[in-house]
């Protein structure tokens, strides 16, 4: 009797000890003050007839592809006046000002070392802009000042007095024409910052690193990293191109879910990007990118504060050191603040420009006049064509460099300025790609056009902070894990039905898709999924379309399924004559994969009607 009030004593004591550390770390979780005026309750205080000047103003001095309204998503209803300040290539977060206007933030106290804001006076606008704090009959100038030019303008303004009760900061404009205030903020640095960075290499094939096997020492830094982290080995995209692959990077979803197929489409405001909760939960949010495919305009400017497009660009010789150096000058003003950050070079990407130096260190036989080689296939439609392999092995020689530069510019530049700011040991770095590259393994180049492993597998690494977690990661990833592997370990609240991790999840298959080709619309769509064991791709055929290219693709690619076993590296041998019933499995699910194509909401999706016919005659669909 003894022995079992002491087995429940001891229960007892567990189970308060197990509610005060879920108590603890729930309160930790929000600790952190909302840092970011953006994301708290604002009220305007504008002139009646505000929004038909403003509208009016904009558009007599054109000024529309600079101040640009943001629809609203479920976690930022749209606000009225706040929206994005577009100016020499990158997207800012504001609010727009009129003459006589005001927005007041309602704080509970103020308690900041610091304010934070940069101003947009356009071009003809002769505006005041003065900021204040209110408390009780209590008014103090924070800030006053005056333009009449075009000007960005940045200002920090030291908090001498704190409050430790409610009260109002107040923003005012007043004079003529328009403008606005930038991402306003309290600065209250902390002694250990969270730091999260997301780096992607664009256009990295796994297979060409180091740290997946490869020949050369191409990622000598990711090698050296992934001492403290964990090496995703069989992790995969959801494409084979730019766009929709980094929208579910962003946003945690599969194509069927996002929505974004073709090169037209763009973000919906119908679910949340992960950037949009770092900056709820008072994050300085900030990207710096190549554009193109991911330029803001696409709706991935949501929920950073700050979005460049243009340090990463490609045909760029140095993009990935731009990219690092926007990076550094950047963080180097927040100090001290809780830090996500996205990184994007197109380094790696055709017409694949290194500097002579990485060329060199990668082969001394590489000449870098090879314009023709290296444009040959886009200027007339030869994308079946060989070249000789001499000029192949040029090619692999270029790309190559490009990673060589990409690993030490960016990847280890940003690991040595951690370090040497005394952030590394509590950052989470995240690497990877979003789709590889090909150089005639399946008879066709660059990327876009196939759904095989070279175009679709990606290396991904995560240092996670203190390197709680270390070691090699077997099971079956996607790129739409990633989101809810960085909130999990953040520790911010989010929805876990909304950003899913679904690593080690028994029997998971996963898909992969290309509706239509960002290259050129006469490429096949394709269909793929990947199991544990097995690669199955779905070929939509066109024998009309295919007859654009010149020369005709080989009858190899002629296949309408193919299924590869998963030792098969290369995917040369087709098996499904072989293995009838796994493929037979695949299309199956790969029907009810399609099904729920026909609740998304896109602006292309051709072929339906046609796949759906084909797949009745293949037995994967009923009725």
């Amino acid at each position: 009797m003894i022995k079992k009030k002491l087995l429940l004593s001891a229960a007892a004591v567990s189970l308060i000890i197990v509610i005060a550390l879920l108590l603890f770390f729930s309160l930790k979780r929000h600790e952190t003050a909302n840092l970011n005026l953006m994301s708290v309750p604002k009220v305007f205080v504008y002139p009646e007839n505000a929004e038909a000047q403003f509208n009016r103003l904009v558009e007599e001095n054109g000024l529309e592809d600079m101040f640009i309204k943001e629809r609203g998503n479920i976690y930022y209803p749209r606000e009225k006046w706040s929206g994005r300040i577009k100016y020499s290539g990158v997207s800012y977060q504001g609010l727009f000002a009129v003459r006589d206007s005001a927005v007041i933030f309602k704080l509970k106290k103020l308690d900041a070392a610091a304010l934070s804001f940069s101003l947009f006076n356009p071009q003809n606008s002769r505006l005041f802009y003065l900021v204040t704090v209110k408390t009780g009959n209590k008014k103090i100038n924070l800030y006053k000042g005056f333009f009449d030019k075009e000007v960005l303008f940045s200002k920090t303004v030291d908090l001498k007095s704190q409050f430790d009760r409610e009260v109002e900061l107040i923003f005012e404009t007043k004079g003529k024409g328009v403008g606005a205030w930038i991402n306003p903020r309290l600065v209250k640095p902390k002694k250990h910052p969270r730091v999260i960075v997301v780096i992607v290499l664009d256009t990295l094939r796994y297979d060409h690193t180091s740290l997946y096997g490869y020949s050369r020492a191409t990622t000598p830094v990711l090698e050296r990293l992934s001492q403290e982290a964990v090496v995703f080995r069989n992790a995969y995209t959801t494409t084979s191109w730019t766009l929709p692959a980094h929208v579910s990077l962003f946003s945690g979803k599969n194509l069927d879910e996002h929505g974004v197929v073709t090169p037209n489409d763009r973000i919906s405001t119908e679910y949340p990007l992960i950037a949009e909760i770092f900056q709820r939960e008072g994050y300085v949010t900030a990207a710096f990118t190549g554009g193109g495919f991911i330029d803001d305009s696409y709706g991935f400017a949501r929920g950073f504060q700050v979005y460049s497009n243009t340090p990463g660009r490609a045909f760029s010789m140095n993009s990935a050191e731009r990219v690092f150096n926007h990076f550094k000058n950047y963080i180097n003003g927040f100090r001290g603040n809780d830090v996500f950050v996205f990184l994007h070079t197109y380094q790696m990407h055709a017409p694949y420009k290194a500097p002579r130096k990485y060329i060199a260190q990668i082969s001394q036989d590489v000449h870098t006049n090879l314009k023709g080689v290296r444009n040959f296939i886009r200027e007339k439609h030869e994308y079946y064509k060989t070249i000789d392999a001499k000029d192949r092995q040029l090619l692999i020689d270029l790309y190559d460099a490009g990673i060589l530069y990409a690993d030490r510019m960016l990847v280890g530049n940003v690991v040595r300025f951690l370090k040497g700011k005394g952030l590394y040991r509590d950052a989470m770095i995240v690497v990877l790609s979003d789709h590889g590259e090909e150089f005639y393994d399946h008879h066709s180049w660059e990327h876009g056009h196939t759904l095989y492993k070279e175009l679709i597998k990606i290396p991904l690494l995560v240092k996670y902070p203190q390197n709680r977690k270390k070691g090699e990661e077997t099971a079956l990833a996607s790129i739409t894990d990633i989101p809810a592997i960085i909130l999990e370990e953040s520790g911010v609240p989010y929805d876990e039905m909304i950003f899913r991790n679904e690593v080690g999840q028994t029997n998971r298959v996963l898909p992969v898709l290309l509706p239509l080709s960002p290259i050129i619309r006469q490429f096949p769509a394709k269909i793929s999924l990947v199991g544990r064991n097995h690669h199955f791709i779905f070929n939509v055929i066109d024998k009309q379309m295919l007859a654009f290219f010149n020369p005709p693709p080989p009858q190899v690619r002629m296949q309408e399924i193919e299924l590869y076993d998963s030792s098969d590296y290369l995917e040369k041998v087709n098996v499904y004559m072989r293995r009838r019933r796994i493929a037979d499995r695949f299309g199956k699910h790969m029907a009810k994969y399609l099904q729920r194509f026909k609740g998304v909401k896109m602006k292309t999706f051709k072929g339906s009607k046609e796949l759906q016919e084909r797949l009745k005659s293949l037995g994967y669909l009923g009725n």
